[in-house]
């Protein structure tokens, strides 16, 4: 099943995008807006925050930090000496402190 999410860009709801859920790696927060990184094309930017979206995401997405979730496909690697995840488009996003060990736990049993 590939799972689509139906997001508002704007306060007014009038722009709408649809996409596959496999075809984002990673979110990012911004202040109060969240930008969608998928595999190809432009990134998708929303005025809501990060933690609107949590909830409606599949189980793959986990946050790895205040203002990151990755999408564990798209993990190529975990640098625990650094504290961060390696991502198959060659991005590194920060491991926060406080979440570590369960995320580090989690990456190395996978679902």
């Amino acid at each position: 099943m590939n799972p689509h999410l139906l997001i508002p860009t704007d306060l007014a709801r009038l722009h709408r995008f649809s996409f596959n859920l496999e075809s984002v790696t990673r979110l990012e927060g911004v202040r109060n807006y969240t930008r969608f990184i998928k595999v190809a094309g432009q990134p998708i930017m929303t005025c809501r925050p990060l933690g609107t979206y949590l909830d409606r995401l599949p189980e793959q997405f986990i946050r790895v930090h205040k203002s990151h979730v990755v999408n564990c496909q798209y993990i190529l690697s975990v640098d625990s000496d650094n504290h961060c995840i390696l991502m198959t488009d060659g991005t590194s996003i920060p491991i926060a402190r406080r979440k570590r060990t369960s995320i580090l736990k989690l990456l190395t049993n996978p679902f």
